[in-house]
């Protein structure tokens, strides 16, 4: 398929974007397909269970798709659906377990380059907090900068930048140590 993109203001904006603002279905359906793997890998850092997962990715779809003519700044689409996805995660996160555990350990630098091809460095992703598997997979596999993360976590962007490193620093010791199998 072939994507057409606009220039909105010195951002590069989807057309399928404008098209499902002002109502077309199949444009908010390409979006989603589009963002799919994307949104999968998101729910998984936060959610375990496959079904939880699938609920949150549908029914983020589902308020995207009533909410999409609310969205005022199209070349921020992506930013958007992830935040309603991220939100719709805790939720049932919250649902499922009354309450949310945060682990205050101290996370500590390493430079993420594979893409969730390295067992190794998977499981030692899977060591750190909730919080940090999310900032983690939002920066390095789904490519987002610091101030979108920010944007989509609601918190100040000098916060993810100190979680980012942070997290790089535990991942280090823990792909040094070896220690990844707890």
């Amino acid at each position: 398929m072939e994507l057409n993109f606009i220039n909105n203001g010195g951002y590069i904006v989807n057309l399928d974007v404008a098209k499902a603002i002002n109502g077309d279905k199949e444009a908010f359906e390409e979006l989603i397909r589009t963002n799919k793997d994307s949104m999968y890998r998101i729910a998984k850092t936060i959610l375990s269970n496959e079904d939880d997962i699938i609920e949150a990715m549908q029914e983020a779809t589902l308020k995207a798709y009533k909410g999409i003519n609310k969205l005022r700044q199209k070349e921020f689409f992506k930013t958007w659906l992830f935040r309603i996805l991220i939100n719709e995660c805790n939720e049932v996160y919250r649902k499922k377990n009354k309450e949310i555990i945060v682990d205050k350990e101290e996370l500590c630098t390493i430079s993420i380059v594979d893409k969730y091809e390295n067992m190794d460095l998977k499981n030692a992703i899977n060591t750190l907090n909730k919080d940090m598997q999310t900032i983690i997979n939002l920066y390095y596999y789904e490519d987002l900068s610091v101030k979108d993360i920010s944007s989509i976590l609601n918190i100040p962007e000098n916060t993810v930048k100190t979680n980012l490193s942070r997290a790089r620093k535990r991942l280090y010791s823990v792909l040094k140590e070896g220690y990844i199998y707890e």
